[in-house]
Protein backbone atom coordinates (compact mmCIF):
# COMPACT_ATOMS: atom_id res chain seq x y z
CA UNK A 1 0.00 0.00 0.00
CA UNK A 2 1.62 3.22 -1.07
CA UNK A 3 2.38 5.97 1.50
CA UNK A 4 0.22 9.34 1.53
CA UNK A 5 2.04 11.80 0.49
CA UNK A 6 1.87 15.28 2.85
CA UNK A 7 3.65 18.41 1.14
CA UNK A 8 4.53 20.83 4.29
CA UNK A 9 6.37 23.96 4.53
CA UNK A 10 8.37 24.47 7.59
CA UNK A 11 8.73 28.37 8.30
CA UNK A 12 11.12 28.83 10.45
CA UNK A 13 14.63 30.72 11.03
CA UNK A 14 16.06 28.64 13.67
CA UNK A 15 17.91 25.33 11.92
CA UNK A 16 17.63 23.13 15.01
CA UNK A 17 13.48 23.59 15.36
CA UNK A 18 13.80 22.72 11.39
CA UNK A 19 15.74 19.10 12.35
CA UNK A 20 13.73 18.83 15.17
CA UNK A 21 10.71 19.16 13.13
CA UNK A 22 11.92 16.84 9.77
CA UNK A 23 13.28 14.22 12.80
CA UNK A 24 9.42 13.82 14.57
CA UNK A 25 7.96 13.36 11.20
CA UNK A 26 10.33 11.08 9.66
CA UNK A 27 9.24 8.37 12.10
CA UNK A 28 5.52 8.28 10.82
CA UNK A 29 6.02 5.04 8.83
CA UNK A 30 2.13 5.48 7.12
CA UNK A 31 2.85 9.04 5.38
CA UNK A 32 5.67 10.48 3.10
CA UNK A 33 5.70 14.19 4.73
CA UNK A 34 7.98 16.47 1.50
CA UNK A 35 9.71 19.22 3.51
CA UNK A 36 10.48 22.12 2.04
CA UNK A 37 11.68 25.08 4.10
CA UNK A 38 11.94 29.24 4.00
CA UNK A 39 13.81 31.09 6.83
CA UNK A 40 11.99 34.75 6.14
CA UNK A 41 8.72 36.15 6.21
CA UNK A 42 9.22 37.16 1.74
CA UNK A 43 10.41 33.72 0.93
CA UNK A 44 7.77 32.70 2.65
CA UNK A 45 5.18 34.02 0.92
CA UNK A 46 7.24 33.92 -2.12
CA UNK A 47 6.81 30.08 -1.85
CA UNK A 48 2.99 29.65 -1.06
CA UNK A 49 2.45 32.31 -3.89
CA UNK A 50 2.47 28.11 -6.12
CA UNK A 51 -0.07 26.82 -4.08
CA UNK A 52 1.47 22.99 -3.66
CA UNK A 53 1.69 23.03 0.16
CA UNK A 54 -0.92 20.91 1.70
CA UNK A 55 0.25 22.92 4.56
CA UNK A 56 1.94 25.75 6.31
CA UNK A 57 3.23 25.12 9.36
CA UNK A 58 4.85 28.64 10.62
CA UNK A 59 6.89 30.18 13.13
CA UNK A 60 5.25 32.71 15.12
CA UNK A 61 7.80 35.94 14.44
CA UNK A 62 10.18 35.17 11.19
CA UNK A 63 12.83 37.86 9.88
CA UNK A 64 10.95 40.24 7.99
CA UNK A 65 7.59 39.85 9.01
CA UNK A 66 5.54 39.01 12.14
CA UNK A 67 3.79 35.80 11.89
CA UNK A 68 0.36 37.13 12.29
CA UNK A 69 1.23 39.47 9.50
CA UNK A 70 1.94 37.21 7.22
CA UNK A 71 -0.91 34.33 8.10
CA UNK A 72 -2.79 38.12 7.43
CA UNK A 73 -1.33 38.39 3.87
CA UNK A 74 -1.65 34.62 3.14
CA UNK A 75 -5.24 34.93 3.50
CA UNK A 76 -6.01 38.53 1.89
CA UNK A 77 -4.22 36.88 -1.22
CA UNK A 78 -7.08 33.80 -0.91
CA UNK A 79 -4.37 31.16 -0.96
CA UNK A 80 -6.94 29.19 0.73
CA UNK A 81 -3.77 26.98 2.83
CA UNK A 82 -3.96 25.75 6.06
CA UNK A 83 -1.10 27.43 8.19
CA UNK A 84 -0.14 25.72 12.45
CA UNK A 85 1.19 28.43 13.93
CA UNK A 86 4.46 27.61 16.26
CA UNK A 87 4.55 30.09 19.53
CA UNK A 88 6.77 29.87 22.12
CA UNK A 89 6.17 28.17 25.11
CA UNK A 90 3.93 30.55 27.80
CA UNK A 91 2.76 32.77 24.83
CA UNK A 92 -0.02 30.20 24.01
CA UNK A 93 -2.50 33.73 23.78
CA UNK A 94 -0.59 34.06 20.45
CA UNK A 95 -2.01 31.33 19.10
CA UNK A 96 -5.22 31.45 20.20
CA UNK A 97 -5.14 34.99 18.48
CA UNK A 98 -3.83 33.46 15.11
CA UNK A 99 -6.85 30.85 15.42
CA UNK A 100 -9.33 33.43 15.34
CA UNK A 101 -7.29 35.06 12.60
CA UNK A 102 -8.05 31.63 10.77
CA UNK A 103 -5.33 29.57 11.28
CA UNK A 104 -6.03 26.24 11.79
CA UNK A 105 -4.24 25.05 14.73
CA UNK A 106 -1.23 26.60 17.27
CA UNK A 107 1.62 23.99 18.52
CA UNK A 108 4.24 25.29 21.24
CA UNK A 109 8.04 25.17 20.77
CA UNK A 110 7.70 21.89 22.90
CA UNK A 111 4.88 20.37 21.37
CA UNK A 112 6.86 20.24 18.59
CA UNK A 113 8.62 17.35 19.83
CA UNK A 114 6.09 15.16 20.65
CA UNK A 115 3.10 12.96 18.67
CA UNK A 116 0.84 16.51 18.73
CA UNK A 117 2.90 17.75 15.65
CA UNK A 118 1.80 14.85 13.41
CA UNK A 119 -1.91 15.28 14.81
CA UNK A 120 -2.14 18.75 14.48
CA UNK A 121 -0.83 18.16 10.60
CA UNK A 122 -3.50 15.35 10.39
CA UNK A 123 -6.26 17.02 11.79
CA UNK A 124 -5.39 20.22 9.37
CA UNK A 125 -4.95 18.28 6.53
CA UNK A 126 -8.37 16.24 7.26
CA UNK A 127 -10.33 19.71 7.76
CA UNK A 128 -8.55 20.88 4.69
CA UNK A 129 -9.83 17.75 2.54
CA UNK A 130 -13.48 18.01 4.49
CA UNK A 131 -13.63 21.55 3.19
CA UNK A 132 -12.89 21.21 -0.70
CA UNK A 133 -15.52 17.92 -0.42
CA UNK A 134 -18.17 20.58 1.12
CA UNK A 135 -17.23 23.03 -1.81
CA UNK A 136 -17.73 20.40 -4.64
CA UNK A 137 -20.89 19.18 -3.37
CA UNK A 138 -22.59 23.01 -2.87
CA UNK A 139 -21.40 23.58 -6.45
CA UNK A 140 -22.87 19.90 -7.34
CA UNK A 141 -25.99 21.59 -5.58
CA UNK A 142 -26.15 24.59 -7.21
CA UNK A 143 -26.09 22.61 -10.48
CA UNK A 144 -28.66 20.65 -9.51
CA UNK A 145 -30.73 23.14 -8.43
CA UNK A 146 -30.59 24.73 -12.41
CA UNK A 147 -30.45 21.64 -14.48
CA UNK A 148 -32.25 19.04 -15.43
CA UNK A 149 -30.55 15.93 -14.86
CA UNK A 150 -31.54 13.83 -17.46
CA UNK A 151 -30.79 15.95 -20.21
CA UNK A 152 -28.22 18.32 -18.61
CA UNK A 153 -30.76 21.81 -20.02
CA UNK A 154 -32.11 23.89 -17.28
CA UNK A 155 -35.12 23.19 -15.47
CA UNK A 156 -38.50 24.56 -15.39
CA UNK A 157 -37.79 26.51 -12.20
CA UNK A 158 -33.82 28.28 -13.86
CA UNK A 159 -35.89 29.29 -16.40
CA UNK A 160 -38.91 30.91 -15.43
CA UNK A 161 -36.35 32.76 -13.24
CA UNK A 162 -34.13 33.74 -16.61
CA UNK A 163 -37.22 34.45 -18.85
CA UNK A 164 -38.45 36.98 -16.14
CA UNK A 165 -34.93 38.97 -16.30
CA UNK A 166 -34.56 38.49 -19.46
CA UNK A 167 -38.43 39.78 -20.81
CA UNK A 168 -37.53 42.54 -17.59
CA UNK A 169 -34.98 43.75 -19.53
CA UNK A 170 -36.25 43.81 -23.12
CA UNK A 171 -39.16 45.78 -21.91
CA UNK A 172 -37.14 48.30 -20.48
CA UNK A 173 -34.58 48.74 -23.39
CA UNK A 174 -37.48 48.46 -25.81
CA UNK A 175 -35.22 44.98 -27.73
CA UNK A 176 -36.95 42.34 -29.21
CA UNK A 177 -37.57 39.01 -26.91
CA UNK A 178 -38.99 35.51 -28.58
CA UNK A 179 -40.13 32.07 -27.10
CA UNK A 180 -40.29 28.91 -28.40
CA UNK A 181 -42.23 25.83 -27.19
CA UNK A 182 -41.09 22.54 -28.50
CA UNK A 183 -43.05 19.13 -27.80
CA UNK A 184 -42.24 15.64 -28.99
CA UNK A 185 -45.10 14.20 -31.18
CA UNK A 186 -47.04 11.12 -30.08
CA UNK A 187 -44.34 10.92 -26.98
CA UNK A 188 -46.44 8.22 -25.58
CA UNK A 189 -46.14 5.75 -28.18
CA UNK A 190 -42.53 6.11 -28.47
CA UNK A 191 -42.43 4.79 -24.33
CA UNK A 192 -45.58 2.36 -25.31
CA UNK A 193 -43.65 0.55 -27.68
CA UNK A 194 -39.75 0.28 -27.05
CA UNK A 195 -39.93 1.61 -23.01
CA UNK A 196 -39.40 4.24 -20.80
CA UNK A 197 -35.46 4.07 -20.99
CA UNK A 198 -35.73 4.13 -25.22
CA UNK A 199 -37.74 7.18 -24.02
CA UNK A 200 -35.58 8.80 -21.59
CA UNK A 201 -32.85 8.27 -24.66
CA UNK A 202 -34.96 9.89 -26.99
CA UNK A 203 -35.39 13.05 -24.76
CA UNK A 204 -31.71 13.13 -23.95
CA UNK A 205 -30.87 13.41 -27.55
CA UNK A 206 -33.26 15.68 -28.30
CA UNK A 207 -31.68 18.16 -25.91
CA UNK A 208 -28.66 17.60 -27.68
CA UNK A 209 -30.34 18.57 -30.98
CA UNK A 210 -31.57 21.76 -29.46
CA UNK A 211 -28.46 22.57 -27.85
CA UNK A 212 -26.79 22.24 -31.44
CA UNK A 213 -28.98 24.37 -33.06
CA UNK A 214 -29.55 26.93 -30.59
CA UNK A 215 -26.94 29.81 -30.59
CA UNK A 216 -24.85 30.79 -28.16
CA UNK A 217 -26.81 33.65 -26.65
CA UNK A 218 -29.88 31.53 -26.89
CA UNK A 219 -31.17 29.84 -23.13
CA UNK A 220 -32.46 25.84 -23.62
CA UNK A 221 -34.42 24.55 -20.86
CA UNK A 222 -36.83 21.52 -20.17
CA UNK A 223 -40.17 22.39 -19.56
CA UNK A 224 -41.42 19.17 -18.17
CA UNK A 225 -42.29 15.45 -19.46
CA UNK A 226 -41.40 15.70 -23.69
CA UNK A 227 -41.70 19.90 -23.20
CA UNK A 228 -38.53 22.11 -24.09
CA UNK A 229 -38.44 26.06 -23.83
CA UNK A 230 -35.74 28.50 -26.47
CA UNK A 231 -35.84 31.81 -25.03
CA UNK A 232 -34.37 34.33 -27.86
CA UNK A 233 -32.52 37.40 -26.93
CA UNK A 234 -33.03 40.29 -29.42
CA UNK A 235 -35.01 38.50 -31.76
CA UNK A 236 -38.11 39.01 -33.22
CA UNK A 237 -40.90 36.76 -34.30
CA UNK A 238 -39.36 35.80 -37.84
CA UNK A 239 -36.29 35.34 -36.51
CA UNK A 240 -37.70 32.94 -34.03
CA UNK A 241 -39.58 31.47 -36.84
CA UNK A 242 -36.71 30.97 -39.30
CA UNK A 243 -34.70 28.72 -36.03
CA UNK A 244 -37.47 26.99 -35.20
CA UNK A 245 -38.49 25.81 -38.29
CA UNK A 246 -34.69 24.44 -38.64
CA UNK A 247 -35.62 22.41 -35.15
CA UNK A 248 -38.60 20.78 -37.10
CA UNK A 249 -36.33 19.80 -40.11
CA UNK A 250 -33.99 18.71 -37.73
CA UNK A 251 -35.96 16.35 -35.95
CA UNK A 252 -37.89 15.15 -39.25
CA UNK A 253 -34.52 13.77 -40.31
CA UNK A 254 -33.27 12.73 -37.56
CA UNK A 255 -33.76 8.59 -36.76
CA UNK A 256 -33.36 7.42 -32.53
CA UNK A 257 -31.20 4.81 -32.37
CA UNK A 258 -30.76 2.38 -29.69
CA UNK A 259 -29.34 -1.32 -28.86
CA UNK A 260 -32.09 -2.87 -31.74
CA UNK A 261 -35.01 -0.20 -31.00
CA UNK A 262 -35.38 2.71 -33.78
CA UNK A 263 -38.27 5.20 -33.87
CA UNK A 264 -39.04 8.49 -36.14
CA UNK A 265 -40.06 11.37 -34.05
CA UNK A 266 -41.25 14.54 -35.34
CA UNK A 267 -41.75 17.95 -33.31
CA UNK A 268 -44.26 20.82 -32.71
CA UNK A 269 -43.15 23.96 -32.03
CA UNK A 270 -45.45 27.08 -30.63
CA UNK A 271 -43.27 30.53 -31.07
CA UNK A 272 -44.93 33.45 -29.11
CA UNK A 273 -43.17 37.44 -29.22
CA UNK A 274 -43.09 40.71 -27.56
CA UNK A 275 -44.44 41.80 -30.50
CA UNK A 276 -47.59 39.96 -29.91
CA UNK A 277 -50.62 42.21 -29.45
CA UNK A 278 -51.50 40.69 -25.64
CA UNK A 279 -47.90 40.89 -24.31
CA UNK A 280 -48.26 42.65 -21.04
CA UNK A 281 -45.60 39.96 -18.76
CA UNK A 282 -43.59 36.81 -19.19
CA UNK A 283 -46.53 34.45 -18.02
CA UNK A 284 -48.60 35.90 -21.35
CA UNK A 285 -45.53 34.73 -23.14
CA UNK A 286 -45.79 31.23 -21.81
CA UNK A 287 -49.04 30.88 -22.74
CA UNK A 288 -48.80 32.64 -25.92
CA UNK A 289 -46.14 30.09 -27.17
CA UNK A 290 -48.55 26.87 -25.44
CA UNK A 291 -51.26 28.47 -27.46
CA UNK A 292 -49.33 28.46 -30.55
CA UNK A 293 -48.00 25.06 -29.57
CA UNK A 294 -51.52 23.61 -28.94
CA UNK A 295 -52.47 24.98 -32.75
CA UNK A 296 -49.31 23.23 -34.35
CA UNK A 297 -50.73 20.14 -33.13
CA UNK A 298 -54.37 20.95 -34.64
CA UNK A 299 -53.01 21.13 -37.56
CA UNK A 300 -51.48 17.78 -37.83
CA UNK A 301 -48.14 18.24 -35.96
CA UNK A 302 -45.13 18.22 -37.24
CA UNK A 303 -45.65 21.85 -37.56
CA UNK A 304 -44.57 25.44 -36.76
CA UNK A 305 -47.22 28.17 -35.57
CA UNK A 306 -46.67 32.11 -34.29
CA UNK A 307 -49.36 33.13 -31.63
CA UNK A 308 -50.45 35.63 -34.04
CA UNK A 309 -51.73 32.68 -36.16
CA UNK A 310 -53.68 31.22 -33.68
CA UNK A 311 -55.38 34.62 -33.38
CA UNK A 312 -56.70 33.92 -37.00
CA UNK A 313 -57.49 30.01 -36.36
CA UNK A 314 -59.45 30.99 -33.31
CA UNK A 315 -61.52 32.96 -35.64
CA UNK A 316 -61.78 29.67 -37.94
CA UNK A 317 -62.32 27.39 -35.34
CA UNK A 318 -65.28 29.76 -33.54
CA UNK A 319 -67.99 28.31 -36.35
CA UNK A 320 -67.27 24.68 -34.87
CA UNK A 321 -69.34 23.20 -32.66
CA UNK A 322 -66.83 21.12 -30.56
CA UNK A 323 -69.24 19.50 -28.43
CA UNK A 324 -70.58 17.57 -31.34
CA UNK A 325 -67.52 16.47 -32.11
CA UNK A 326 -66.80 15.22 -28.91
CA UNK A 327 -70.23 13.35 -28.91
CA UNK A 328 -69.43 11.65 -32.15
CA UNK A 329 -65.56 10.63 -30.81
CA UNK A 330 -67.29 9.22 -27.89
CA UNK A 331 -69.74 7.30 -29.53
CA UNK A 332 -67.27 5.92 -32.33
CA UNK A 333 -64.96 5.16 -29.79
CA UNK A 334 -67.68 2.96 -28.37
CA UNK A 335 -68.40 1.33 -31.61
CA UNK A 336 -64.66 0.90 -32.36
CA UNK A 337 -63.78 -1.17 -29.26
CA UNK A 338 -67.31 -3.18 -30.29
CA UNK A 339 -65.86 -3.94 -33.68
CA UNK A 340 -62.28 -5.06 -31.86
CA UNK A 341 -63.90 -7.49 -29.19
CA UNK A 342 -66.02 -9.02 -31.92
CA UNK A 343 -63.19 -9.10 -34.10
CA UNK A 344 -61.49 -11.22 -31.36
CA UNK A 345 -64.12 -13.39 -30.81
CA UNK A 346 -64.49 -14.27 -34.92
CA UNK A 347 -60.80 -14.99 -34.47
CA UNK A 348 -60.91 -17.34 -31.93
CA UNK A 349 -64.39 -19.49 -33.57
CA UNK A 350 -62.34 -19.02 -37.06
CA UNK A 351 -59.45 -21.03 -35.11
CA UNK A 352 -61.49 -23.41 -33.37
CA UNK A 353 -62.69 -24.69 -37.22
CA UNK A 354 -59.44 -24.97 -38.29
CA UNK A 355 -58.53 -27.23 -35.57
CA UNK A 356 -60.48 -28.49 -32.66
CA UNK A 357 -57.31 -28.69 -30.57
CA UNK A 358 -57.37 -24.89 -30.38
CA UNK A 359 -59.63 -24.64 -27.50
CA UNK A 360 -57.36 -25.06 -24.81
CA UNK A 361 -55.39 -22.34 -26.47
CA UNK A 362 -58.68 -19.99 -26.70
CA UNK A 363 -59.36 -20.70 -23.13
CA UNK A 364 -55.25 -19.68 -21.52
CA UNK A 365 -55.83 -16.26 -24.01
CA UNK A 366 -58.88 -15.92 -21.62
CA UNK A 367 -57.52 -16.22 -18.05
CA UNK A 368 -53.91 -14.84 -19.22
CA UNK A 369 -56.25 -11.50 -20.32
CA UNK A 370 -57.62 -11.45 -17.11
CA UNK A 371 -54.60 -11.79 -14.88
CA UNK A 372 -52.88 -9.21 -17.06
CA UNK A 373 -56.31 -6.97 -17.38
CA UNK A 374 -55.89 -7.28 -12.77
CA UNK A 375 -52.37 -6.22 -13.16
CA UNK A 376 -52.63 -3.44 -15.25
CA UNK A 377 -54.82 -1.57 -13.31
CA UNK A 378 -53.01 -2.85 -10.09
CA UNK A 379 -50.18 -0.62 -11.36
CA UNK A 380 -52.61 2.18 -11.72
CA UNK A 381 -52.14 2.30 -15.77
CA UNK A 382 -55.18 4.39 -17.63
CA UNK A 383 -58.17 2.57 -19.13
CA UNK A 384 -57.36 2.86 -21.96
CA UNK A 385 -53.94 0.87 -21.54
CA UNK A 386 -55.38 -1.35 -19.58
CA UNK A 387 -57.48 -2.34 -22.68
CA UNK A 388 -55.06 -2.38 -25.28
CA UNK A 389 -53.34 -5.24 -23.05
CA UNK A 390 -56.45 -7.25 -22.05
CA UNK A 391 -56.88 -7.40 -26.18
CA UNK A 392 -53.29 -8.25 -26.30
CA UNK A 393 -53.84 -11.01 -24.26
CA UNK A 394 -56.37 -12.51 -26.17
CA UNK A 395 -54.54 -12.47 -29.13
CA UNK A 396 -50.85 -13.38 -27.85
CA UNK A 397 -50.86 -16.85 -29.26
CA UNK A 398 -52.79 -16.34 -32.41
CA UNK A 399 -49.45 -17.10 -34.02
CA UNK A 400 -49.60 -20.57 -33.19
CA UNK A 401 -51.70 -21.22 -35.87
CA UNK A 402 -49.02 -21.04 -37.90
CA UNK A 403 -46.79 -23.46 -36.23
CA UNK A 404 -47.13 -27.46 -37.28
CA UNK A 405 -50.03 -29.69 -35.63
CA UNK A 406 -47.21 -32.14 -35.12
CA UNK A 407 -45.41 -29.96 -33.04
CA UNK A 408 -48.06 -28.55 -30.87
CA UNK A 409 -49.71 -32.01 -30.31
CA UNK A 410 -45.92 -33.45 -29.29
CA UNK A 411 -46.59 -35.02 -26.12
CA UNK A 412 -43.49 -34.87 -24.06
CA UNK A 413 -40.23 -32.93 -24.69
CA UNK A 414 -39.61 -31.02 -27.95
CA UNK A 415 -36.51 -31.08 -29.03
CA UNK A 416 -34.30 -27.58 -30.15
CA UNK A 417 -35.47 -27.36 -33.24
CA UNK A 418 -39.11 -27.47 -32.45
CA UNK A 419 -38.48 -24.97 -29.82
CA UNK A 420 -37.02 -23.04 -32.45
CA UNK A 421 -40.26 -23.00 -34.58
CA UNK A 422 -42.02 -22.67 -31.56
CA UNK A 423 -40.44 -19.54 -30.79
CA UNK A 424 -41.66 -17.97 -34.04
CA UNK A 425 -45.46 -17.22 -33.08
CA UNK A 426 -44.82 -14.19 -31.69
CA UNK A 427 -43.67 -13.10 -35.08
CA UNK A 428 -46.40 -14.39 -37.04
CA UNK A 429 -49.08 -13.46 -34.91
CA UNK A 430 -47.74 -9.78 -35.23
CA UNK A 431 -48.24 -10.13 -39.04
CA UNK A 432 -51.50 -11.53 -39.42
CA UNK A 433 -53.11 -8.99 -36.49
CA UNK A 434 -50.55 -6.05 -38.71
CA UNK A 435 -52.74 -6.99 -41.90
CA UNK A 436 -56.11 -6.41 -40.07
CA UNK A 437 -55.13 -2.65 -39.38
CA UNK A 438 -57.28 -2.44 -36.12
CA UNK A 439 -54.13 -3.75 -33.61
CA UNK A 440 -51.67 -1.14 -33.92
CA UNK A 441 -51.21 -0.71 -30.19
CA UNK A 442 -51.61 -4.22 -29.72
CA UNK A 443 -49.22 -5.12 -32.08
CA UNK A 444 -45.75 -4.65 -29.90
CA UNK A 445 -47.45 -6.46 -26.86
CA UNK A 446 -48.08 -9.80 -29.15
CA UNK A 447 -44.73 -9.51 -30.63
CA UNK A 448 -42.38 -8.53 -27.75
CA UNK A 449 -44.33 -10.77 -24.48
CA UNK A 450 -41.32 -13.54 -24.60
CA UNK A 451 -38.49 -10.82 -24.33
CA UNK A 452 -36.52 -11.02 -20.96
CA UNK A 453 -36.35 -8.73 -18.69
CA UNK A 454 -32.06 -9.59 -18.30
CA UNK A 455 -32.47 -9.70 -22.23
CA UNK A 456 -32.31 -13.16 -23.12
CA UNK A 457 -35.60 -13.41 -24.24
CA UNK A 458 -36.85 -13.41 -27.96
CA UNK A 459 -37.46 -12.42 -31.11
CA UNK A 460 -35.19 -9.16 -30.47
CA UNK A 461 -33.47 -9.99 -27.49
CA UNK A 462 -34.64 -6.62 -25.73
CA UNK A 463 -33.81 -5.64 -22.34
CA UNK A 464 -34.82 -3.96 -18.97
CA UNK A 465 -37.52 -1.08 -19.95
CA UNK A 466 -36.61 -1.48 -23.46
CA UNK A 467 -39.46 -4.21 -23.41
CA UNK A 468 -42.69 -2.41 -24.05
CA UNK A 469 -44.39 -2.14 -20.48
CA UNK A 470 -48.02 -3.81 -21.55
CA UNK A 471 -45.79 -7.15 -23.18
CA UNK A 472 -44.11 -7.31 -19.28
CA UNK A 473 -46.83 -7.12 -17.71
CA UNK A 474 -48.17 -9.91 -20.14
CA UNK A 475 -45.31 -11.94 -19.75
CA UNK A 476 -46.18 -12.26 -16.27
CA UNK A 477 -49.60 -13.53 -16.50
CA UNK A 478 -48.84 -15.80 -19.89
CA UNK A 479 -45.57 -17.48 -17.65
CA UNK A 480 -48.22 -17.85 -14.31
CA UNK A 481 -51.37 -19.57 -16.29
CA UNK A 482 -48.89 -21.96 -18.35
CA UNK A 483 -47.08 -23.21 -15.45
CA UNK A 484 -50.21 -23.67 -13.37
CA UNK A 485 -52.15 -25.76 -16.78
CA UNK A 486 -51.62 -28.45 -17.53
CA UNK A 487 -50.08 -29.47 -21.43
CA UNK A 488 -49.24 -32.24 -23.64
CA UNK A 489 -45.41 -31.59 -22.73
CA UNK A 490 -45.68 -31.40 -19.30
CA UNK A 491 -47.52 -31.63 -15.89
CA UNK A 492 -49.13 -28.41 -14.07
CA UNK A 493 -47.14 -27.50 -11.02
CA UNK A 494 -49.07 -25.46 -8.20
CA UNK A 495 -49.95 -21.73 -7.10
CA UNK A 496 -47.51 -22.06 -4.60
CA UNK A 497 -44.58 -23.91 -6.84
CA UNK A 498 -45.64 -21.10 -9.77
CA UNK A 499 -45.24 -17.77 -7.70
CA UNK A 500 -42.16 -19.52 -5.99
CA UNK A 501 -40.77 -19.56 -9.62
CA UNK A 502 -42.12 -15.66 -10.44
CA UNK A 503 -39.86 -14.73 -7.29
CA UNK A 504 -36.82 -16.86 -8.28
CA UNK A 505 -36.96 -15.05 -11.85
CA UNK A 506 -37.71 -11.49 -11.16
CA UNK A 507 -34.77 -9.08 -12.41
CA UNK A 508 -33.96 -12.57 -14.85
CA UNK A 509 -37.29 -13.31 -16.66
CA UNK A 510 -39.31 -10.56 -15.61
CA UNK A 511 -39.54 -7.03 -14.70
CA UNK A 512 -39.30 -7.16 -10.63
CA UNK A 513 -40.84 -4.12 -9.77
CA UNK A 514 -44.17 -5.82 -11.04
CA UNK A 515 -43.87 -9.39 -9.92
CA UNK A 516 -45.03 -8.64 -6.13
CA UNK A 517 -47.83 -6.66 -7.31
CA UNK A 518 -48.66 -9.62 -9.29
CA UNK A 519 -48.46 -12.27 -6.41
CA UNK A 520 -50.20 -9.49 -4.99
CA UNK A 521 -53.20 -10.55 -6.66
CA UNK A 522 -52.89 -14.29 -7.17
CA UNK A 523 -53.10 -14.27 -3.21
CA UNK A 524 -55.82 -11.73 -3.04
CA UNK A 525 -54.02 -8.97 -1.64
Amino acid sequence: MSKENIFVLVADNNPLDIDTIKSALSSHSNVNYKIQTSYTGPETLEKVADNKFDLVLMKQDLPGMNGIEMFQKISDRKLNMPVIMIVPEGEENAGVKAMNKGAYDFLTSDEIMTLSLPRAIHRAVHRKKLEKDIEKSIVKLEKMATKDGLTGLYNQSHFLEVLNNEYKKAQRHLQALSCIMIDIDYFKSVNDTHGHQFGDYVLARSADILKQIARDTDIVARYGGEEFFIILPNTDRKGAYILAERIRVAFSKKVFKKDKASQDVTVSLGISSMSDHNMISDDVMIANADNALYSAKWRGRNNVCTYEETVIEEKIRSGEDPEKVKVFHNRFQNINESIKVNCIESAHDILLEIDGEWEHINEHSVRVSQYAEQLARKLSISEDEANTIKRAALLHDIGMVGISSDILNKKGKLTANEYSVIKRHSSIGMKIMEETKMFEKELPLILYHHEKFDGSGYPHKLKGDTIPYGARILALADAYDAMISDSKQKVARTHKEAVKELKVHAGKQFDPRMVNSFINILNGK
